[in-house]
């Protein structure tokens, strides 16, 4: 079950709880995210491949590693989606565009159901 968590008041401990898993939200900039906290980097590269060949994704823009973030700008059609890790978000999709959101989420569900990731 996905979780979309904006500023309602909720159980800080279940936030807490979610945010291992993952959570749809907001970025301040009207974004929707899904974010997995305490997201290892070890993982990104392997589960960023996953989603891109999934979803047919292509690269779209300059790929960025970072000691502290790692991003990459992929298209599919109209889509624009962020694939992105940093220290303090963990592994974050972001839909660039209103078009992306579905995509966004749908690729939250393959996250969630996977085992391998």
């Amino acid at each position: 079950m996905l979780y979309f968590f904006n500023m309602i008041k909720v159980d800080q401990t279940e936030i807490e709880e979610r945010m291992k898993v993952g959570v749809l939200c907001r970025d301040f900039s009207g974004r929707l995210c899904y974010e997995i906290n305490n997201f290892p980097l070890e993982k990104y590269k392997e589960t960023k491949r996953a989603l891109v060949k999934e979803f047919g994704l292509y690269p779209f823009g300059v790929t960025t590693y970072g000691l502290d973030e790692a991003f990459q700008s992929y298209i599919r059609g109209l889509k624009r989606i962020g694939i992105e890790w940093d220290v303090w978000s963990g592994f974050t999709i972001v839909a660039k565009n209103k078009r992306a959101e579905n995509i966004v989420i749908t690729m939250a569900k393959y996250l969630e159901s996977s085992t391998e990731i």
